[in-house]
């Protein structure tokens, strides 16, 4: 019984322990804040930076800022700033301080390491692929400044990597949006988007999908026309489709695409000898 009075008079010991040390910081925080002594805060930012209260930290360096404008001491001021607002997840903030790092100070001691880390935070930024991509093309413009001012960086795999991935989301919408088009049976706009990826980014792994559905997409579209359309258009149909078994002669899509082609070949053979039974007629009347 005994053990056990000592063990919650020890939790209760360090639970007021805790609360004090807290209630210290707060207190000294709050001082500091009003404290008209910039040397004082930039210590006190400095060291809550190191502990990672990026919160506190932050909003210190935001009150040197102004103080220190000008001087030796801004440059570590601004990149102290930027990377409390990156440790606070606060991306686009934290991009635009380590932008105005590098355009500040070029030559500055973090210079490279704060373009860079602008780039990254605009990668973070981005948004999921089902989501609009404006923030996409703004990381990829932001990695491409990098990579065009330091050709030789030890962050270029870092850079390739994050162009790999944008890329690939960049892809997933626009397969998403060609492939809306073919479900809602508009052909023409789904051939042309499937075209556009296919050429835009030659790396996918749903290359081979999106060349079936620019076949069918064609096929559908011919069968749908006008009369004065569709041989035309199912001729346009047996062209991608040889271009198709000529790229992928083992595709799993070959036999409903040869399916296809046959149909294309009978719908023509029918509507030529259309053609000319009204030709016939037409001469003998």
């Amino acid at each position: 019984m005994f053990a056990f009075y000592n063990q919650m008079a020890k939790r209760l010991y360090l639970i007021l322990l805790s609360l004090i040390i807290i209630a210290t910081g707060c207190s000294k925080y709050q001082k500091t804040l009003k404290n008209p002594d910039m040397n004082k805060k930039l210590e006190l930012a400095i060291y809550y930076y190191n502990k990672k209260d990026y919160y506190r930290a932050s909003t210190l360096f935001e009150q040197l800022q102004d103080n220190y404008s000008g001087t030796a001491m801004a440059q570590k001021i601004i990149y102290y700033s930027a990377y409390c607002n990156y440790g606070l997840k606060a991306y686009a903030l934290a991009g635009f301080q380590f932008k105005a790092y590098f355009e500040n100070f070029p030559t500055g001691e973090w210079a490279e390491e704060s373009l860079y880390m602008f780039a990254y935070s605009q990668f973070l930024e981005s948004q999921p692929s089902y989501l609009d991509q404006t923030d996409t093309f703004k990381a990829m413009d932001g990695i491409n400044l990098f990579v065009s001012i330091y050709p030789d960086s030890k962050y270029i795999p870092e850079c390739n990597t994050m162009i790999d991935k944008l890329r690939v989301k960049l892809a997933s919408k626009a397969i998403r949006m060609a492939k809306l088009y073919y479900s809602m049976g508009e052909y023409k706009s789904a051939i042309v988007a499937l075209q556009n990826v296919v050429k835009d980014y030659p790396e996918i792994s749903q290359k081979e999908e999106l060349e079936y559905y620019v076949v069918k997409s064609h096929y559908l579209l011919a069968s749908n026309s006008v009369e004065t359309k569709k041989v035309e258009r199912y001729k346009n149909t047996q062209n991608v489709y040889a271009e198709f078994i000529i790229e992928y002669p083992d595709s799993k899509y070959l036999n409903e695409l040869r399916s296809l082609n046959e149909k294309c070949r009978r719908a023509i053979v029918k509507i030529e000898e259309k053609e000319k039974e009204k030709q016939l007629t037409t001469t003998n009347n």
